[in-house]
């Protein structure tokens, strides 16, 4: 009997502990708090208004990753001006914690790989058509004033014919974007943009992620790329849109649940599923049917 009483002492005990343990777990938590507009790098995120010398939001989401740790919530600040960044997670720091996932919060924010051309970027190429050549090669989008431009693409196997591009258009052509202008047009006096960033968010590695209320656009590659080994990510109310290749990537062995979201008008794909991925779409626009290729 005494050593029964002992064992349920015991057994009480390390009970006691996991219980303190998990809510430890949970209270480990923390939030940081990112605005573009009113936020500095060298605060500490802990606040989303700045309260003194040390206590207010970062500038950047970059800089939000770089104090985050395992379970943590990022908190944007949306000013209708978008973040232009790049962000790359990967690991057990940016996995979730106990019940607590970790979260990038957007308020309806823009996230942008959108890139200037600076005016010396465009040469003219006679017949009102004007040439930019991208730094990096393989898949394109052009914007004017925000807005992405129409593009000429000739049937499958075509070569593309310059003379085709109508006013206002554009077309790929050995390695470099061509334009042809609309009347009295001059290209290097007005803003146009190319899909300059490679990737929106790139995951790998990953177990237990949330990203809502954000937007992903105007990247060379995906606004989203879940690389490979990543599960209990989902991604809510999540737009891709307008990037150069894809909206959605899902590949190697990540499983992802997408929910009341939008993958549409991207230049290639919106959902692109290969090897053992798995993408759970609920409620979810398409504006092309996804593809999945082994």
């Amino acid at each position: 009997m005494r050593n029964a009483a002992r064992f349920a002492r015991l057994i009480l005990g390390l009970l006691c502990l996991i219980v303190l343990f998990c809510n430890l777990e949970q209270a480990v938590c923390g939030v940081i708090y990112v605005d573009n507009r009113l936020g500095n790098n060298t605060l500490n995120g802990i606040s989303p208004k700045i309260v003194d010398g040390q206590n207010g939001p970062v500038k950047t989401i970059t800089r939000a990753i770089q104090y985050a740790k395992q379970g943590d919530k990022i908190i944007l600040a949306n000013n209708e001006t978008p973040y232009f960044e790049s962000l790359s997670l990967s690991g057990k720091r940016f996995s979730g914690l106990g019940k607590e996932k970790f979260t990038i919060l957007g308020n309806g924010a823009i996230i942008s790989g959108a890139i200037k051309i600076p005016p010396n970027g465009w040469r003219q190429s006679g017949n009102g058509l004007w040439k930019v050549t991208p730094f990096r090669k393989g898949f394109f989008n052009l914007y004017h004033n925000g807005k992405r431009l129409p593009e000429y693409r000739p049937a499958e196997n075509q070569a593309v014919k310059l003379e085709k591009i109508l006013p206002g258009n554009w077309a790929v052509h050995r390695g470099a974007i061509y334009y042809r202008a609309l009347k009295n047009q001059l290209p290097p006096t007005e803003s146009f943009t190319l899909a300059g960033k490679s990737v929106g968010l790139s995951l790998i590695d990953i177990d237990g992620l949330q990203i809502s209320d954000l937007t992903f656009e105007k990247f060379r590659m995906d606004g989203i790329n879940v690389h490979d080994r990543c599960k209990n990510i989902v991604l809510e109310n999540v737009t891709c849109t307008e990037n150069g290749r894809c909206g959605l990537s899902v590949n190697g062995t990540s499983q992802v649940k997408v929910i009341d979201s939008k993958l549409i008008n991207n230049r290639i794909y919106d959902l692109l599923i290969t090897e053992q991925a798995v993408a759970d779409l609920r409620k979810t626009e398409l504006s092309k049917k996804a593809s999945v290729s082994e």
